[in-house]
């Protein structure tokens, strides 16, 4: 049996073929021509934290998993005091007279997210994971407000 689309499968192929020929490499230097930001101890520290985050706020609604939440939380807790020592990239944009003032205010938003932090084991400690979720939406919001003040846009 013959089928009637086999002379467009001998078209249409071979020309796929010779797009994808002609357009991955466009696409791979058009990639590499993105200016690379240089990786910084306060961002590996801040990309340490941020795995852990992510999997402490898929389970913290789980009592269950409460003990592998503290081990997470404790994990966030030192990169987060460990940032405290860090000065964010952007600082380097910053006027000089503004900068002191810039780094403080970093610094104070740290400090503010560790003691949410600390609410939060306090919070797993008890059992009481519904204030748990609650206190991680809060921190999520001081995340959201911290990284648009203080960190690069990508």
């Amino acid at each position: 049996m013959v089928y009637p689309f086999t002379p467009m499968k001998k078209i249409v192929l071979p020309l796929l073929v010779c797009l994808s020929l002609v357009i991955g490499p466009v696409i791979a230097r058009a990639e590499s021509a993105k200016p690379k930001q240089e990786e910084t101890e306060l961002g590996k520290s801040m990309d340490k934290m941020g795995k852990a985050w992510r999997k402490l706020r898929k389970q913290a609604a789980d009592p269950a998993q409460n003990a592998d939440s503290l081990a997470l939380l404790a994990t966030i807790q030192a990169a987060a005091k460990e940032n405290l020592k860090y000065t964010p990239d952007l600082a380097r944009d910053i006027p000089a007279d503004k900068r002191e003032k810039f780094i403080a205010g970093y610094q104070e938003k740290m400090k503010e997210a560790i003691a949410g932090f600390d609410r939060v084991e306090a919070a797993l400690k008890a059992g009481d994971n519904p204030a748990v979720v609650e206190l991680l939406a809060k921190i999520s919001a001081l995340q959201k407000e911290g990284h648009k003040e203080y960190k690069r846009p990508d």
